[in-house]
């Protein structure tokens, strides 16, 4: 689904996801009036942190809210402090006396049709992470192949939004959103690279790229490896 501006994509969200402007700006942390010009014209954009909160909020894919590309539903269940999850698109439910998130498979082709997502054992893989950082990232290619395969889980910390160390992060560009994994070289530029080398590589310098943006750190998939 393409909509043309990121006003018309945000009404379309708030609509569907039955959330007001005020939801918004108060789950993103801005003023008002950063979200009231988020619908002034056509060329407005949202990235980096700000468009991971929306998408928390409105349940929505990030590179849709972001360009118009791609799905409207998204790949990306965000867990919450509060232990409860609703999106939208990839059928989620979770509640308050329950210890898990069931994730569905929206690919009714593949044999496993439901995940259940212990949040208890995520807590205590991540002791020092908050659920409300935390992300669960379907992985949908191979370009992180062999670490990564389609439709591995990686749960991604959206408060390290940084580059702090070499490791896995989930990336923004004028491309799309993307997980790769970044080394910084001797001249202080970072190096972008997927771990199959089918896929090429790329010199970033990150004070002078405008369109690169960390979204995230990995920090633990499923099936169980640590990145930390």
């Amino acid at each position: 689904m393409i909509t043309s501006t990121l006003q018309d994509r945000i009404k379309l969200a708030l609509e569907m996801s039955g959330r007001s402007k005020t939801d918004l700006w108060k789950g993103c942390g801005v003023s008002s009036g950063t979200v009231t010009a988020w619908f002034k014209g056509p060329n407005q954009t949202i990235s980096g942190i700000n468009l991971m909160n929306a998408c928390k909020i409105l349940g929505v894919n990030p590179e849709w809210l972001a360009t118009g590309m791609g799905e409207m539903q998204t790949d990306i269940h965000h867990l919450y402090s509060e232990r409860l999850v609703k999106c939208e698109s990839i059928e989620s439910s979770y509640s308050y006396k329950e210890s898990f998130i069931e994730i569905h498979n929206i690919d009714t082709n593949e044999p496993i049709k439901s995940i259940n997502f212990d949040l208890d054992w995520i807590q205590s893989r991540l002791p020092d992470h908050s659920l409300e950082d935390l992300n669960i990232v379907f992985i949908t290619n191979d370009s992180m192949f062999p670490t990564l395969k389609s439709g591995d889980l990686l749960i991604v910390d959206s408060s390290m939004n940084i580059f702090t160390n070499d490791g896995i992060y989930l990336i923004e560009s004028s491309a799309g959103i993307f997980i790769k994994r970044i080394y910084k070289n001797m001249d202080g530029s970072l190096l972008v690279k997927s771990d199959n080398n089918a896929y090429g590589l790329e010199t970033i310098f990150e004070n002078k790229s405008s369109d690169f943006k960390i979204i995230g750190k990995a920090n633990l998939s499923w099936p169980e490896k640590s990145f930390n």
